[in-house]
């Protein structure tokens, strides 16, 4: 008994020695990264089969060092919102037996019916196979040539006709989500064979939630959201926090012409009140791995489930018969090869791992085989979107990577 208790209390030493060592490699690439201002401040979470390994903050919401990063600190996910909010509520829909992923986007948006948008089914768009156009940049349409407003865009003060406050000194037109979905309706595609990442069917999901649910995008996932306890988890965190409890990200100099701050960062989004599944949702670091780790948490059969396990398998493991289609239904899945240049995730994941990565800084990968979760939060965009030096560092990959080397088994014919 005495032999297996000291065998016991050697090997939680040497895993606690193992996670001090990890700690200290991700600190110092994490203090020279917010010396070399490649981001004011960052959230790193890593949870390691349920239990918690890593979650550190460092530096501060700006450069003015006025507010340090905390726990508490709520950062602006961007395309996280993809997986986590769009994708999710299909998910959602989908086990309730409201959504037919293999039907064509017209059975649930009737505005695109007899429409290239409309015959393409909606599987297809949250796997990014469409060819659909990328993006639109729907704040440069509001304008004309000559830098004017368009009739029924933005107003420089509040009207009851103008009611969508994108900054104090600006307000969109009340209905011009229609204008969205007919630049959206008569976009192009590209033809053949091929992957490319879009989020123009991401702006439609909401109509999708509303149309089949009864609820506002916002309300139908904040409800979930509560119940699993994720309380920082919102879109438009004003409503329920404090600016300084809320990270800035850019100071635009282009279309709103402010700092933005408590509100999303993308121009979409924001031109959508907040509220979209293409970017719009807010969070800490804590509550988005406690959300991917329901994901992984199987054969839990009560009421309080917020998602099926099957559901999450559908989803995250998806493999199409093309093999250049190598993504998941609303998740980035590892590529066929590996090249540290294109991939922000490490070189040792699982065939069976899925994540997402934001425009802001933000990052997150889930592994089901090794049960390990990775979030990482930053605000790179502050004060510039031009600051690349998250990405020309290779920040969240090494620290990916040294996750991997110093909590996992590594098999020697790692992919490459």
């Amino acid at each position: 008994m005495k032999n297996i208790i000291i065998l016991l209390l050697s090997f939680n030493f040497s895993l606690s020695a193992q996670n001090d060592i990890l700690i200290k490699k991700i600190d110092s690439i994490m203090y020279t990264s917010v010396r070399q201002k490649a981001f004011p401040g960052a959230q790193i979470v890593v949870l390691k089969d349920g239990k918690e390994i890593l979650n550190k903050n460092y530096g501060y919401h700006t450069y003015d060092s006025i507010h340090i990063v905390t726990k508490n600190s709520i950062y602006d996910l961007a395309s996280i919102t993809k997986p986590t909010a769009g994708a999710f509520a299909l998910m959602s829909l989908y086990e309730d037996g409201l959504l037919d992923i293999n039907s064509p986007l017209s059975n649930y948006i009737k505005y695109f019916k007899n429409t290239r948008v409309g015959d393409t089914k909606v599987i297809d768009y949250l796997q990014h196979i469409t060819g659909i156009r990328s993006w639109i940049p729907f704040h440069e349409t509001t304008k004309k040539d000559n830098g004017d407003f368009k009739k029924k865009t933005l107003s420089f003060i509040y009207k009851k006709r103008y009611n969508i406050k994108l900054t104090d000194s600006l307000y969109l037109y009340k209905n011009y989500k229609k204008e969205i979905y007919k630049q959206i309706k008569n976009t192009n595609f590209i033809e053949g064979d091929t992957v490319l990442y879009s989020g123009l069917f991401y702006y439609l999901i909401p109509e999708i939630v509303k149309t089949l649910s009864g609820d506002e995008f916002d309300s139908y996932l904040e409800k979930i959201y509560q119940k699993a306890g994720l309380e920082t988890m919102v879109f438009n965190p004003l409503k329920k926090f404090q600016l300084n409890q809320i990270v800035p990200t850019e100071d635009d100099n282009f279309f709103r012409n402010f700092q933005i701050h408590g509100v999303v960062h993308d121009e979409g989004a924001a031109m959508m009140n907040g509220v979209s599944a293409n970017a719009g949702l807010f969070s800490t670091g804590s509550d988005l791995s406690k959300f991917y780790q329901i994901f992984l948490d199987e054969d839990i059969e009560n009421e309080d489930q917020v998602i099926d396990n099957k559901v999450v398998k559908l989803f995250t493991d998806y493999e199409n018969e093309n093999l250049k289609f190598y993504r998941g239904l609303g998740f980035d899945k590892p590529k066929p090869r590996y090249d540290i240049n294109n991939c922000t995730y490490s070189r040792y994941v699982s065939d069976s791992s899925y994540g997402h990565s934001g425009y802001t800084g933000t990052f997150f990968w889930v592994d089901p085989e090794h049960n390990l979760i990775y979030v990482f939060l930053s605000n790179r965009v502050y004060d510039s979107r031009d600051n690349r030096k998250i990405s020309e560092l290779n920040i969240r990959t090494n620290i990916h990577d040294l996750i991997y080397e110093n909590l996992v088994e590594l098999e020697s014919d790692i992919y490459f």
